[in-house]
């Protein structure tokens, strides 16, 4: 039987660094039955006796990654009061930093999402993303930082979006069997990248697919359908990809128990800095 925990997460800017320490910690119990209530943008002290008004009817762990040493303050003297346990993920880095640097912390919330070159680049990115998924502007390939290659459903487009985050120009083609990949794509300086996977999670991916965008019943063209999630047919659509990518010198990952952001992390040891 899975225990029962609420987690209180409190944050004074988007709480996206406290929400990614959270879960990577909770992935580590599996038994856990954790309920998370998210608190951010908690920048007065009224804001933060309503959270804690509703943390005393919700009693749970809290975690906070407040910036601001009196919010800090008041919310341990509040977590005391109503005697929950308090973590603060935030400080125990800050002063690390500060007592081998000499330096002081601002102390100002959300201070990483500054619309600075990074914050441009990374915004240009997800255009360049959009403008050139599947295939799409292909004569300009030239600009990408790497180009994503694969059948359909190998998580190409989702890669990319995640890459565009980083700051990352990234576009992707499919690969077609019978059909040439683009001119453009043997021609390009930047890595060109192939994705693949195992065929029957392929299969399972592309089956879904295709149950949320044919509804039952509707007539469709039941011979493409079914290669496209026939074993024999995949298993050789797939092989002729790889193929391609040895062809080509185009180095290859197996994204079958990659999460995106394990994938995403392959490639950029792959694109030069």
């Amino acid at each position: 039987m899975s225990k029962e925990l609420t987690l209180h997460l409190i944050s004074d800017a988007t709480g996206q660094t406290l929400d990614s320490v959270a879960r990577a910690c909770m992935a580590q119990f599996p038994t856990l039955n954790v309920h998370l209530r998210q608190w951010n943008l908690v920048r007065t002290s009224l804001q933060l006796r309503h959270v804690l008004e509703q943390i005393a009817q919700h009693p749970g762990l809290v975690m906070s990654s407040f910036t601001d040493p009196k919010l800090q303050a008041e919310l341990k003297t509040g977590c005391d009061r109503i005697d929950v346990k308090l973590l603060d993920v935030l400080h125990s880095a800050m002063d690390f930093l500060a007592e081998e640097t000499g330096e002081t912390p601002n102390g100002r919330p959300g201070g990483q999402y500054i619309m600075d070159e990074s914050y441009n680049r990374r915004i240009r990115a997800m255009h360049y993303v959009l403008a050139h998924d599947d295939g799409q502007e292909a004569q300009n390939l030239n600009e990408a930082d790497v180009i994503l290659v694969g059948v359909s459903r190998v998580s190409k487009t989702p890669t990319c979006f995640y890459l565009a985050n980083k700051g990352i120009l990234a576009a992707n083609v499919p690969l077609i069997m019978g059909i040439e990949p683009p001119a453009s794509l043997f021609e390009v300086k930047c890595p060109v990248i192939g994705l693949t996977i195992d065929p029957q999670t392929l299969i399972d991916i592309r089956k879904t697919r295709l149950s949320q965008i044919i509804p039952d019943g509707h007539h469709t063209d039941r011979t493409a359908q079914n290669s496209y999630v026939d074993h024999e047919k995949v298993t050789e659509e797939l092989a002729w990809a790889r193929r391609l990518c040895r062809t080509h010198g185009w180095p290859i990952i197996d994204v079958t128990r990659r999460s995106i952001e394990e994938t995403s992390a392959s490639i950029l040891e792959l694109i030069p800095h």
